[in-house]
Order: C-alpha cells, then structure tokens, then sequence
C-alpha cells in the first residue's frame, strides 16, 4: 500500500495517536476554574482592601476624636476625619459613607458604614457577590479626662 504525504490521509488504526486538539479540550475543561479562582481573588481581594479601610477610617476617627474637649467637638473630629481616611485611600465617594459617634462621657463607639453597591471589582461575573454594606466600628474608653 503506498502511503501519501498528507498528514490527514491516515489509516484507520492511527486514530487513536491522533493528538490534534487535546490543548484546545484541556482548556475547556480548565478555563471555567481558573476563572472563577481569579475573578474571586479580584473581588473579595477588593472586599477585603475596602473592609480594612473603612475599619482604619473607624480607628482614626476614634483617635481624632480623643483631642476634643466636649461631646460636639470629639463627634466632629471623628466624622471629618473618618472620611478624610476614606477619600485619602481608596478615593471613596463620601456621600455612601455614614459616620456615626456615640459618647456617653466613659465610652466613644465611633461607627462607619461604607455602601459599596456601586464597586465594579465587587461586581464581577460568575463570582457569588459579598455583601456591599460594610460597617465597621473602634469603640475607645475615655477614663482619665
């Protein structure tokens, strides 16, 4: 039997060697996992980065708020500083963002709410969403003034 040159003319027992295409199929097979894997590295990466800023923005706003002298005063501090944590960071828009300072003259609970519906890392298809709403809160003792 003479045998041609072209590489698709091939007897009938060759088929089962034939190895065209099998990166194309592995692809398929590993393409939809690696995907996923990445794409929620990016979102609750970014979850995660904006969780800890608004827990720092909490934080800071509670140290600020130690140097005032009245309950109006560390109340201010804390919401101006908060969000000038927020802005500095990750640029955040301060309209979603609410601060909210409770002292009773011994306690200073100094809470931030980040709404983070519109984060477009937080958006990504075929990864499960985390929540958008993020609060945080330092509270701090005030003994001692």
């Amino acid at each position: 039997m003479q045998r041609t040159s072209f590489s698709w003319a091939r007897r009938p027992l060759d088929i089962g060697s034939d190895e065209r295409g099998t990166a194309a199929i592995e692809m398929a097979i590993v393409l939809p996992v690696l995907l996923l894997l990445i794409f929620g590295i990016v979102t609750y990466g970014s979850w995660l980065a904006i969780s800890h800023s608004v827990q720092q923005a909490a934080n800071e706003g509670g140290r600020a708020a130690l140097g005032g002298l009245t309950i109006a005063e560390r109340a201010s501090l804390a919401r101006t500083t908060a969000n000038d944590v927020l802005v500095r960071t990750l640029d955040i828009n301060t309209s979603k963002v609410a601060v909210s300072v409770q002292d009773d003259g011994a306690t200073l609970i100094v809470d931030v709410v980040y709404d983070a519906a519109g984060s477009p890392l937080l958006m990504l298809p075929i990864v499960p969403a985390p929540s958008t709403r993020i609060e945080r809160k330092t509270v701090m003792k005030l003994t001692g003034l």
